[in-house]
């Protein structure tokens, strides 16, 4: 069985210290020995949609989905953006995460996106979370982030303001009963 965490969820603990992960909840795109990435899946941009990213990057004007929001997915590279989606669409340069759920940063997502030819379920963020090697598995140790197993109808379907309770409540943990301080046996 592998230690790595491709396709779970990282929960921010509640004393999280970094205000840009306060709250937040990481789906883990990829994991290995030398690295991590995740994308922030509960924090959005206050008011640009998928129509303002379009003209930003001259895609044209979006026939479909150009209210869907943009996602703040996380404080490296901000420009850069990141679809996760369901497995049901692929571009050559697709990376599967899991069996349902796929990343792609070909900017042709968005275009099939915005013309209706692109994945049933998607999330686009600009941005996102990354560690070196140890870093992660440091951060557990030290009970930073909480870890679940992924479940579909909560990255796509729940609204993100309720993301970070729904996933304590899904582990069956009360917020207000979680310790500031930590320990090991």
């Amino acid at each position: 069985m592998s230690s790595f965490l491709n396709g779970q969820i990282l929960i921010a603990m509640p004393q999280m210290d970094d205000p840009r992960f306060q709250g937040g909840v990481i789906l883990v795109c990829s994991h290995d020995a030398d690295h991590a990435v995740g994308i922030v899946v509960n924090k959005l941009f206050n008011t640009l949609k998928l129509a303002d990213l379009a003209d930003q990057i001259d895609i044209g004007t979006p026939r479909f989905h150009g209210r869907a929001p943009i996602y703040n997915g996380g404080p490296v590279e901000p420009t850069r953006g990141m679809v996760i989606h369901s497995s049901d669409h692929h571009l050559p340069d697709t990376k599967p995460i899991n069996g349902d759920m796929a990343m792609t940063t070909n900017v042709k997502i968005l275009n099939e996106i915005a013309n209706n030819v692109g994945p049933s379920d998607f999330i686009i963020a600009l941005g996102h979370a990354s560690w070196t090697a140890g870093q992660l598995e440091k951060e557990l140790l030290d009970n930073v982030w909480l870890t679940m197993e992924y479940e579909q109808g909560l990255i796509f379907d729940a609204p993100p303001e309720s993301i970070w309770n729904a996933c304590f409540n899904r582990l069956g943990i009360s917020v207000g009963n979680i310790s500031a301080v930590a320990g090991h046996a």
